[in-house]
């Protein structure tokens, strides 16, 4: 009972939410079908859309249908908690009864478990009751649900504005209802214009432009695109691109569009494209139309061949067409070759408005123009349907230039004074692009404006120019002998170099003028005079100054001893005293270097005799030597010390520093006594080239005189002229002598009152008298007359030279006398020593081993060595003053030297036999020196040279007429027409002479090394040289290499033989004063105390000389012994 009516309740209520449910759904599907039907009116769906729709309301509808199916049947099975019984009493009683809810399902429970209770009765009733209350009440509150009231209000609310919203738009709407109705159909939407090609199909030749003009109506879009897309498929990506151009309305409704150069056919349309998501139209576009393209001819090849002028010697060039610059010299040939994609009617190239036609063959064309001035050409196609290719490409032309020469000149200076030899040496440097025609050097010969001559002009061709070489050096000598130019005369000149330009001419760069002066006598002796003035003073100003530096290192040597620290006074006095020491030696330096121009001065112009240019540059070298080999080191361990104030070190360097000064300060004596004398012969040679110089210019105007005629008023006027200036240079002569005779006062007595009678000789007034008479007899127009004083003054003038000339002898022979009395004395020495070295051998023979008195015949030994260095240190001295002191000599008094120290020390150790040996073999050194020292000696004297070089003069002669004799035998063999057994023959000859000829230069380089001599010319060359031709001739190998071999070695000797010839003369003339400062007593001139007093000095020597001479050793043995010569002269003197 209880029961089946809650059923018919919970029936009742799935009902009204199923229908609550239907109503929503029904009002949702329709707004979607409502929206979707609106949505139509703007977006035209299509059909998959459409039917996408459609799926999604019928599966909406059988879902909904499906799911309330599924609501009865769990409901009904009491699984939906909302819809359970229980649920629904619980429910009914809070309606009911809101004290008593649990009434109806107490009721409910009773019902369905009557049956077990044993009350039925009272169950029953209470049930009975309770169905009566439930018959009696209203369960319509259970149905009442606000929410759902509301919702459907709103839900209603909402469809019937959507209704009203439909049938409004009815139109729209209802076209929209009909397209949505109709799944499977597709409708456009309506476009709002249309778009009309006005152009319609373009036909056009490739390379032009191209008007396409597009109207839109009813109504017009902002903007327009214009695509071009290429008819034809091609493999070029070039070709196939779409092309897109834009434009706006010129007009109402008129869009314009110009294309630029079109060379293929295109289909081509106007679109617009709706510019929002909501304009279901989309795209607009015009019907398709063609472009169609006629081709024009076109390059599918095309090469330039530019080919230069042959002198410019340039490769050809070639360049595709797609350069559109040719480049080329002046005069080039430009080849144009062509290949079209049409067959050719015409082709032309257009340069410069000048038509220059081509050759046309099929398809290709070609042609030649030459490249004279910059412009442009193009190059132009006709093809057989008359069509040209569209805007030729202008070329541009552009002519490379052919520069000018360049000439750079390095020497001689712009102005320079032409030396004795006459010879300028010209060094250059010339380049071009190209190449060269030739050099030329242009000169013009001024003479002094008071002989009123005109300029000799002239011109010549360097032929060492190499034309094709672009960029070179160029040397070679300028002979100017056969000017006879004479003092005060000028030439000047310039160069000329041509190009090769064959084209425009020859363009030439001439150089700048230089000139180049010819120098009197007078100015260039009186400017090395200055000079040499100049130097002696500075000289003088170094010698006061290192007088300071050596007092001031001094007295810091004694203040450094009295303290144990330096203070900072003390030590910028020390860093200023080493700045100016540093400063001192570099006035040294440029001292010598001051030297070496006077020398080169002079050799450049002959001013001195060879001999005496050796002595100025051997002077030049000698301030080298004044510097002590260790003076740089003791500078910069000063400048350490200083740093890491090392005062001990500071005071031994100190101490070295004041030792250093005093080793400059007298070598610097030494040499400004040398200089003096120097310039005292110089006066000598000055004197001597002047008058010769004289004679000749006195030679030429008496040549002069002799052609000239009374009448050649002017000509006897301008050799007057001339003749004065030889008065007034006899008069400087004078002068001269002297001034000469007062500085050579000092050196030799006898030569300046030679000098003192020559000034007053006879010959000299009448040459003065003569010149005189000569110059007044040209002025009054006599040439008989003056032709008569002219050939006395030469008279006179060559007597003046003869007796300076005279002179001069007499002053080399007092030279080689004071040599060989230098000789003499230490072969007086030599030969003493000998026999006492003999004495002292047969002493010792008659001594037994234990004898007492071996300790006393050692000392005797040491004294005899002791000797022996006295003698040795005179011999060194005279070394370096002559060549006379042999390798022989050297090596005899080494090998006694080292003897004697043998037998000293055998001595002491009683080895009496091995005394006996050693001292023989110092006796046998002594000979051997005796005999070198008495044959150079004699060999001095047979040829009058203090120098001693003619001996290997005289060798070297030798054995260069030796090899004049095998290169003579050379040139027979060369020949070829002697017999294979003669040949043999002459070739074995030939070797056995050269392998002599070598074996003696040898020996002659051998002697030359020891000698310590200079400038023997390249000896070693020559021996490389003559074993090459040795190796040849022993393989019977003659050919043109051998034959070249043997001339090189001759014209080595040769050259050889000049620079000893050169090199004998200066020492036939050095010589100096012998001074005997210490008394003698022996035979021999030995001091009296044999040597002791020099006794520490000369130990240390004797180990040095113990094995005999090198070039190393003697010059150290020579600083040394220089030096310490010195001390003993100072203290001789202060002795006396």
């Amino acid at each position: 009972m209880i029961k089946d009516y809650l059923e018919k309740v919970r029936l009742l209520l799935l009902k009204d939410a199923f229908y609550y449910h239907l109503l929503f759904f029904l009002i949702v599907a329709s707004l979607f079908i409502f929206s979707i039907i609106q949505l139509e009116t703007i977006f035209y769906f299509s059909p998959r859309f459409k039917i996408t729709a459609f799926s999604i309301v019928l599966i909406g509808t059988v879902g909904f249908g499906c799911f309330w199916f599924i609501v009865f049947r769990k409901a009904k099975r009491n699984d939906i908690h909302k819809y359970t019984l229980e649920n629904l009493a619980t429910r009914l009683g809070r309606a009911i009864a809101s004290n008593k809810s649990d009434i109806i399902l107490n009721a409910l429970q009773l019902e369905s478990t009557d049956q077990n209770r044993e009350s039925k009765q009272l169950s029953r009733t209470y049930i009975q009751r309770v169905y009566k209350t439930l018959d009696s009440s209203d369960i319509s509150t259970l149905q009442n649900d606000e929410k759902r009231i509301k919702t459907k209000i709103i839900l209603l609310t909402v469809w019937v504005l959507a209704s009203l919203l439909f049938f409004l738009n009815y139109n729209s709407t209802s076209d929209a209802f009909y397209r949505i109705t109709k799944i499977q159909e597709t409708f456009s939407a309506p476009k709002p214009f249309k778009l009309l090609s006005m152009s319609g199909e373009i036909h056009i030749i490739g390379g032009e432009d191209a008007e396409i003009y597009i109207q839109a109506y009813p109504t017009h879009p902002d903007t327009l695109h214009l695509k071009l897309t290429p008819s034809q498929v091609s493999t070029q990506k070039r070709d196939s691109l779409e092309l897109d151009f834009f434009a706006t309305p010129v007009e109402d409704g008129i869009f314009y569009f110009k294309l630029p150069e079109l060379f293929q056919d295109y289909v081509y349309y106007a679109t617009v494209e709706s510019k929002h998501f909501w304009e279901a139209w989309g795209t607009v576009s015009s019907r398709p139309d063609t472009i169609f393209v006629t081709d024009r001819p076109k390059f599918e090849k095309f090469l330039i061949t530019t080919q230069p002028p042959s002198y410019s010697k340039l490769k050809t060039t070639t360049q595709e067409g797609n350069i559109a610059l040719v480049e080329g010299l002046k005069g080039s040939i430009a080849r144009v070759e062509i290949t079209s994609n049409r067959i050719l009617e015409e082709s032309y190239i257009n340069l410069s408005d000048t038509i220059i036609d081509l050759s046309i063959d099929y398809n290709k064309a070609e042609g030649q123009f030459s490249l004279i001035d910059d412009g442009k050409f193009t190059v132009n196609l006709v093809d057989k349907r008359g069509i040209t290719n569209r805007d030729p490409i202008p070329y541009t032309i552009s002519i490379l230039p052919d520069s000018k020469p360049s000439i750079s000149i390095i020497k001689p200076s712009p102005i320079t004074e032409l030396g004795d030899d006459q010879i300028v040496q010209i060094e250059l440097e010339v380049s071009d692009d190209y190449g060269f025609t030739d050099l030329q050097l242009a000169y013009e010969v001024r003479r002094p404006t008071y002989l009123l001559t005109d300029p000799y002009v002239s011109m010549f061709i360097i032929n060492s120019l190499v034309k094709d070489s672009l960029n070179q050096k160029i040397n070679f000598e300028w002979n100017l002998t056969d000017m006879q130019l004479m003092p005060d005369d000028e030439v000047h000149f310039h160069l000329e170099l041509t190009d090769n330009d064959i084209i425009s001419g020859p363009k030439k760069t001439t150089s700048g003028s230089y000139i180049i002066q010819v120098p009197s006598l007078t100015d260039l002796y009186e400017d090395i005079e200055n000079y040499q003035n100049n130097l002696a003073d500075n000289m003088i100003d170094d010698l006061k100054n290192i007088d300071k530096i050596k007092d001031r290192f001094k007295d810091l040597e004694l203040k450094m001893l009295k303290k144990n620290d330096i203070d900072w006074n003390e030590e910028q006095s020390i860093k200023s005293l080493l700045e100016e020491t540093l400063d001192e030696i570099k006035n040294l330096e440029e001292t010598a270097n001051k030297m070496e121009t006077i020398a080169e001065q002079a050799e450049k112009h002959k001013l001195f005799s060879t001999d005496l240019i050796e002595k100025f540059k051997e002077l030049s070298e000698l301030i080298n030597e004044i510097l002590p080999e260790d003076m740089l080191k003791n500078l910069q361990s000063l400048d350490q010390s200083l740093e890491n104030i090392d005062l001990n070190s500071l005071k031994d360097i100190l101490k070295d520093l004041s030792q250093n000064m005093d080793e400059i300060e007298n070598g610097l004596d030494r040499y400004l006594e040398i200089f003096k004398r120097l310039q005292a012969e110089q006066k000598l040679d000055e004197i001597s080239k002047r008058m010769q110089q004289l004679f000749e210019q006195q030679k030429a105007i008496d040549k002069q005189i002799s052609d000239a005629s009374p009448e050649e008023k002017d000509d006897l006027s301008n050799i007057a002229q001339e003749e004065l200036r030889n008065i007034e240079e006899l008069d400087n002569i004078l002068s001269l002598t002297k001034d000469a005779a007062k500085t050579m006062e000092q050196f030799s007595r006898e030569t300046a009152i030679n000098l003192e009678k020559l000034m007053d000789s006879e010959p000299a007034t009448a040459a003065q008298s003569d010149l005189e008479e000569t110059r007044k007899s040209l002025m009054n127009a006599d040439p008989f007359e003056a032709t008569i004083s002219s050939s006395s003054s030469l008279k006179n003038i060559e007597k003046m030279m003869d007796e300076i000339s005279a002179i001069q002898n007499d002053f080399n022979k007092r030279e080689v006398q004071e040599m060989v009395e230098k000789f003499q004395d230490i072969l007086q020495d030599v030969l003493y020593l000998s026999t006492q070295e003999e004495e002292l051998i047969n002493s010792v023979n008659q001594l037994s081993r234990n004898s007492p008195r071996l300790r006393d015949y050692a000392r005797k030994q040491q004294l005899i060595q002791d000797q022996l260095n006295r003698v040795t240190q005179k011999m060194l001295q005279l070394s370096s003053e002559t060549f006379a002191i042999t390798p022989d000599i050297g090596r005899g008094i080494g090998k006694a030297n080292a003897a004697m120290e043998k037998a000293k020390s055998k001595l002491t150790s009683r080895n009496l036999s091995e005394t006996r040996s050693s001292q023989s073999i110092a006796m046998e050194g002594l000979n051997e020196a005796s005999l070198g020292l008495f044959n150079s000696m004699t060999k001095m004297q047979s040829s009058g040279s203090a120098s001693g070089f003619e001996q290997f003069l005289q060798m070297m002669q030798q054995m260069a007429g030796k090899q004049q004799a095998i290169n003579q035998q050379g040139m027979q063999l060369a020949l070829g027409q002697m017999a294979a057994a003669a040949q043999q023959q002459l070739m074995q000859q030939m070797l056995d002479n050269q392998n002599s000829v070598r074996k003696s230069l040898e020996q002659l380089i051998k002697e030359t090394r020891y000698s310590g001599q200079k400038g023997m010319g390249d000896l070693s060359g020559i021996v490389a040289d003559m074993e090459k031709v040795i190796k040849d001739l022993q393989r019977k190998k003659f050919d043109r290499k051998t034959k070249d071999r043997q001339q090189r070695i001759l014209s080595r000797m040769l050259d050889s033989q000049t620079s000893m010839t050169q090199r004998g003369e200066k020492d036939k003339r050095k010589s100096h004063a012998a001074k005997k400062d210490t008394p003698f007593k022996g035979p021999a001139g030995l001091p009296n105390d044999l040597g002791q007093r020099e006794n520490l000095a000369l130990q240390a020597l004797n180990k040095a000389l113990r094995l005999g001479y090198s070039n190393e050793y003697q010059t150290m043995i020579k600083n040394y012994f220089n030096s310490l010569i010195l001390i003993e002269s100072d203290t001789s003197r202060n002795d006396n």
